[in-house]
């Protein structure tokens, strides 16, 4: 069970559990150097946020359902919650109608700050000072993971203006009671996420610990944050390395073609290609809120692939990724449902589905996307990486150079990752419009979507304007 009750430390106006906004109002009074005393409990107090992670308002199910309702290979069903308020892009300053996404990492990054300020001030009881460094690490990577999250949902994307425009709050620090952090740029969040991970990956280790993250995974976000930030060849670099790297630590492999969609099955959990998942049990799950259930026919029936997804995908009958789709009924249409998480059967809705956050797949085509940018040998490379995946999907295809262009990238990109939570941040951060007309989509649905939208970032929650009253809105939304 990852649910292991840690310590909460230092005061900070910092929102608290449940909430969904900053707080002035305190959890308890324990000082930080009290709440950590031995490497065991440091590791304790990691591994709760990971628990913290996993709420339904958050990567239980809010971080998906924005990334893919809001793109244009998801939808909702017409009925409500926040797969079908991402989807209509319903935001609003008095309800975020998008999960704990201010709230809850907001209150993650204190709690890492914490950990972080007791092994400062080097008052943990330790022998063991290799393992301390790695939970050290582990934190910044948590940190990074919460900040580049908040950045990408509250803030533009950096290639829209170079990072010139405001994002959220940087949380740089442990907070004290009465500091009110100011929005930072968005380029001074990527400079702190970098610099956060880059020394977190010198730090961790190595070892696969389930349900957390090792240093596999901090270089897998650190290339999702190279990506993000435009730095393709940085981006590329760690992508190669980290592919070639995990394929002769024997602990990583791409999934075969065989045996693809029996490894998103409730059973095969922490398989070959995961570095970092949520971890989810039958007694220590969102269970009727999260992903898996939200999107499941037998379970709440929110969300469905597109008509345009489904027919990219059945149009080749040879592609083994187009099995984790089921036709059925709603509302009088055929439609078609994503079953990468799904029940003991397909008639079993999933309570205790583990939710994918970094996997070895989406590295790959890291590496194909910056090398196609970067030209030269890189898209040689990259394009080989390409290939990789695109064969895994049917083993009669292939992208010859002539066709290695971005948007056939960023097609592969929508075919492997799809309810994973990002197609909505691809099209964004390099520039394209986002398409929802015909087939099935709802007749009030947003039809084209860009940068320039104002509801493409989620505003600033109205409640912080008590605390930071100078602080400033999203352009297009009011303060309350």
């Amino acid at each position: 069970m990852k649910k292991i009750l840690f310590i909460l430390g230092f005061v900070s106006l910092l929102v608290t559990g449940c909430g969904d906004f900053f707080d002035t109002a305190p959890s308890n009074k324990i000082p930080t150097t009290m709440a950590f005393r031995t490497v065991t409990d440091v590791d304790n107090a990691v591994n709760g946020l990971y628990d913290l992670m996993s709420g339904s308002g958050y990567y239980g199910a809010a971080m998906f359902a924005y990334g893919d309702m809001k793109g244009d290979d998801m939808q909702s069903s017409e009925e409500s919650g926040v797969c079908n308020t991402c989807y209509m892009f319903n935001h609003r300053p008095n309800s975020l109608n998008a999960g704990s996404l201010w709230g809850r990492p907001f209150y993650i990054l204190r709690e890492a700050w914490n950990i972080l300020n007791a092994i400062a001030e080097g008052k943990i009881e330790s022998g063991d000072e290799k393992k301390l460094n790695a939970l050290k690490g582990e934190t910044m990577a948590v940190i990074a993971l919460c900040q580049f999250d908040l950045t990408r949902c509250f803030g533009y994307p950096y290639t829209k203006d170079n990072g010139v425009s405001l994002g959220a709050p940087l949380i740089d620090h442990l907070v004290g009671i009465h500091e009110n952090p100011p929005r930072s740029t968005v380029a001074q969040a990527y400079d702190f996420m970098i610099e956060m991970l880059e020394e977190a990956v010198t730090l961790m280790s190595e070892e696969k610990n389930n349900g957390r993250m090792n240093r596999y995974a901090a270089r897998a976000l650190l290339a999702r944050v190279y990506l993000y930030h435009n730095d393709n060849r940085k981006a590329f670099d760690m992508a190669d390395q980290l592919i070639k790297d995990a394929d002769a630590s024997g602990s990583y492999a791409l999934y075969p073609h065989e045996k693809y969609v029996a490894a998103w099955s409730v059973e095969a959990k922490f398989g070959s290609e995961s570095f970092f998942e949520i971890a989810n049990s039958v007694d220590d799950t969102p269970g009727r809120d999260s992903w898996g259930y939200l999107l499941n026919w037998y379970g709440y029936q929110k969300g469905f692939v597109t008509q345009k997804y489904a027919e990219q995908m059945l149009a080749d009958p040879g592609d083994v990724r187009g099995q984790l789709l089921e036709e059925n009924k709603y509302a009088g249409k055929t439609v078609w449902w994503l079953y990468k998480l799904r029940g003991t059967d397909l008639k079993t809705a999933p309570l205790e589905c583990n939710n994918v956050v970094l996997r070895l797949s989406e590295v790959y085509l890291i590496a194909a996307e910056a090398g196609c940018k970067l030209g030269g040998d890189a898209a040689v490379q990259g394009l080989g990486y390409l290939n990789e995946i695109v064969k895994r999907g049917n083993p009669d295809n292939e992208v010859t150079m002539a066709d290695y262009t971005l948007d056939r990238v960023l097609d592969e990109r929508s075919k492997e990752l799809v309810g994973e939570g990002h197609r909505f941040f691809d099209l964004l951060r390099n520039g394209k419009t986002i398409i929802r007309k015909g087939g099935y989509h709802l007749p009030s649905v947003d039809e084209e979507v860009d940068w320039d939208f104002y509801k493409c970032v989620l505003p600033i929650p109205e409640d912080q304007f008590i605390f930071s009253p100078e602080m400033e809105q999203n352009p297009g939304y009011p303060k309350n």
